[in-house]
């Protein structure tokens, strides 16, 4: 039943939608990241005329890593580049063990 609810959702049984878990994959990959986590979160674009549509306005990660000032920019900066996001948009933190 779960596996079901996850899969109507859109999400993986770790909580994570498919491109939350394959930007937290990429991002593990980042040196000193270790374990990532990724949330995106979405907002309407688009004007009258050009109709509406869900677009990433925000990302949080939360990586076992993210102790280290440069790896939290490091990982900044590789969201708000992959997600075209303006800076303040995404947070990183670290995460607990």
């Amino acid at each position: 039943m779960i596996l079901l609810a996850a899969l109507l959702l859109g999400r993986d049984t770790g909580g994570m939608t498919r491109e939350e878990r394959r930007l937290a994959d990429t991002l593990s990959s980042i040196q000193g990241a270790g374990r990532v986590r990724v949330t995106l979160y979405y907002g309407q674009s688009g004007g009258a005329l050009s109709g509406s549509a869900q677009k990433v306005t925000g990302a949080l990660a939360v990586a076992s890593g993210a102790g280290s000032v440069g790896v939290r920019l490091r990982l900044t900066e590789a969201l708000e580049t992959l997600l075209s996001l303006p800076p303040g948009s995404v947070l990183v933190l670290e995460m607990e063990e």
